[in-house]
């Protein structure tokens, strides 16, 4: 008897603990924040988060379902923004945001041989862009379910540059002093006495600060699509370009390649310093884990 009773004791005991802690639970979770499933949809402290710009993405699906034709994807270079974070509450973390838009372009045109008209030529103009910009901030977030804003306000360090090189299939000669060439500017074709064959931007540096701003809805648990818009000021320190030419000297009989410093007919031909406004803008896919 005393056993059976110890027994009974023992599993309202249990029943009552079972009992306590499912009511725990329940007070501590938030429905509204969880899939049907019951797994937890939003990030809480400690998490991660990784994330890529969907733009390219975006647009390449919805030529799919369009009448015009959905070219694939070329690769000249890499124009991706990415997105790191690190959540210090479950509605506050610090992040970081790295742009990288570096690009190898070659547009090809061709030209007749000066020396056999009946065969054509190619001049190639390649132009080189580079573009890189690095933005460390603090987030705040709030929201309802799914749907979560978030704002706050970074700084960035940034550094742009361009080169465009000419390969001219025509070469200039003490017979030809001005060969025909394709006009990349203008189309067509010109009889240059003087053309450039490399010009250099030089490096624009710049650094400022910037508030952001956006929404994010999580399609599943932990992985979410969201946009964000920027604007910032920036401070930046521009390096002289430079220029290279060639032309036929007629009194020494050679041709002479020269380098000034500057772009011709460009008013980048000298350092600055310079304060402006920054806009900035995207839609992003991200995985937190």
């Amino acid at each position: 008897m005393m056993m059976k009773k110890i027994v009974i004791l023992m599993s309202m005991c249990l029943f009552v603990g079972f009992s306590t802690m499912a009511q725990d639970v329940e007070e501590g979770f938030n429905a509204a924040y969880a899939s049907k499933r019951g797994v937890y949809l939003l990030p809480q402290a400690g998490d991660f988060a990784l994330g890529v710009e969907a733009t390219p993405f975006l647009e390449y699906l919805g030529n799919i379902f369009t009448s015009s034709f959905n070219y694939a994807p070329i690769f000249d270079g890499v124009d991706q923004t990415l997105y790191g974070k690190y959540f210090l509450q479950d509605d506050r973390a610090i992040r970081a945001r790295l742009t990288l838009n570096v690009a190898n372009r070659a547009i090809k045109g061709g030209v007749l041989d000066q020396v056999d008209p009946d065969v054509t030529l190619l001049d190639v103009q390649h132009i080189t862009t580079a573009d890189i910009q690095l933005g460390l901030g603090y987030e705040f977030r709030r929201g309802h379910g799914r749907v979560q804003g978030f704002y706050g306000g970074e700084a960035i360090l940034g550094v742009r540059s361009n080169k465009t090189k000419y390969d001219w299939a025509n070469p200039m000669t003490d017979t030809y002093t001005n060969p025909t060439s394709v006009d990349f500017v203008d189309g067509g074709f010109f009889n240059p006495t003087t053309r450039i064959t490399e010009s250099k931007s030089g490096m624009n540096i710049f650094v400022g600060v910037g508030a952001f701003g956006g929404v994010e809805y999580f399609i599943a648990p932990q992985i979410s699509i969201g946009g964000e818009l920027g604007l910032g000021i920036n401070f930046g320190l521009s390096t002289q370009g430079e220029t290279t030419t060639e032309r036929w000297d007629v009194v020494d009989d050679q041709k002479v390649t020269k380098t000034t410093k500057g772009q011709l007919g460009s008013s980048w031909d000298a350092q600055r310093i310079g304060l402006g406004t920054r806009v900035s803008g995207g839609i992003f896919l991200m995985f937190h884990f």
